[in-house]
């Protein structure tokens, strides 16, 4: 709004300065045209008479074409100039209507996103918060990757998203303690394509559709849902698939205790190359000593900004258990 703003005073101080040359032009004519006239009263002759008496004389047209031409010029120029004025208002009045509609736009979409993860966290008490911690790993790993803004920006809205397709994964296999059979676990490799097909009809979601379709596929090819292998995973996905692990394993869930951040950073190693990218790997390895690197938003994010560290939400009350799911089943 503030550019619009800006753009609407200086076009107001440019109509400005050219109405005072206008202004100015027709004073220097109305200042000759008394002139004129005293120089006409002087000798007992109006301006009529003095062209009816020179007749054909070219002279006297060209006298009163140099007259003239300054008022001529100067009713034109003025013309053109609020013309010009009037459609450089119009086209203000429209590129301010265009910048509300964006930005009400960007509102929506951040509702939207908002709304999305308090469904999610609604769901499942044992996944609160999970969307809001990998955002938070994702965006420090690019930054140790050295990706651009733009990818970044995309990765955070992908990290907030990634797990939207568990709305249509029944309850009771989300929170189940034992192993899942395979028609149970078929249904939890379906939320990659359930979270595309309710994202799908929202346009702004399009650039990070594969993000979120491919964050669980692996460098060897054996994830899902399409087997991709290698650079054909997408980036970004690959990034996301890191991110979305370790906050998987130190994170307490039905079937299984939480590791320590060391642990968690050493089980992740042993399988950079064949489930994770070893570049990405090497990022994470670099910045989970960082002190800001295990702080998550408390509650939803609408409603606080309070931090606070992952290990005070592990319930570590609860004492050690054997992990009763196998960890190629964790969610």
């Amino acid at each position: 709004m503030g550019k619009w703003r800006n753009m609407k005073q200086e076009i107001a101080k440019n109509a400005y300065d050219h109405n005072f040359a206008l202004l100015v032009s027709f004073s220097g004519w109305l200042l000759l045209l008394v002139y004129l006239a005293y120089l006409y009263f002087a000798a007992n002759q109006d301006i009529v008479s003095l062209v009816l008496a020179t007749g054909e004389s070219t002279q006297a047209k060209y006298s009163l074409l140099i007259l003239f031409a300054p008022l001529l010029s100067s009713i034109l120029g003025y013309a053109v100039n609020q013309r010009i004025l009037q459609y450089r208002e119009k086209f203000l009045m429209a590129n301010q209507f265009k910048d509300m509609a964006e930005e009400e736009l960007v509102e929506i979409i951040n509702s939207l996103i908002v709304g999305f993860v308090n469904a999610l966290d609604a769901k499942s008490h044992w996944t609160k918060g999970h969307s809001l911690r990998v955002k938070h790993y994702c965006l420090m790993i690019a930054e140790e990757l050295g990706l651009d803004e733009e990818s970044r920006e995309s990765l955070e809205v992908a990290a907030m998203l990634h797990d939207i397709g568990k709305i249509g994964t029944y309850d009771d296999i989300l929170n189940k303690t034992e192993e899942l059979t395979e028609q149970e676990f078929a249904q939890i490799k379906k939320h990659p394509g359930h979270a595309v097909a309710i994202l799908m009809p929202i346009k702004k979601f399009h650039p990070i559709l594969n993000v979120i379709k491919h964050h669980h596929e692996r460098m060897d090819g054996g994830g899902y849902p399409d087997g991709l292998s290698g650079r054909y995973i997408p980036l970004l996905a690959r990034v996301l698939c890191v991110a979305d692990a370790y906050d998987a394993i130190t994170s307490r869930r039905p079937y299984k205790n939480h590791m320590s951040k060391t642990e968690a950073v050493w089980e992740i190693q042993k399988k950079a190359g064949s489930q994770f990218d070893q570049e990405v790997v090497a990022a994470l390895v670099k910045v989970h000593l960082k002190s800001d690197f295990d702080i998550v938003i408390k509650d939803s994010p609408d409603e606080s900004k309070v931090w606070e560290k992952v290990g005070a939400l592990a319930r570590p009350d609860l004492g050690k258990e054997p992990n009763l799911r196998p960890q190629s089943q964790a969610i």
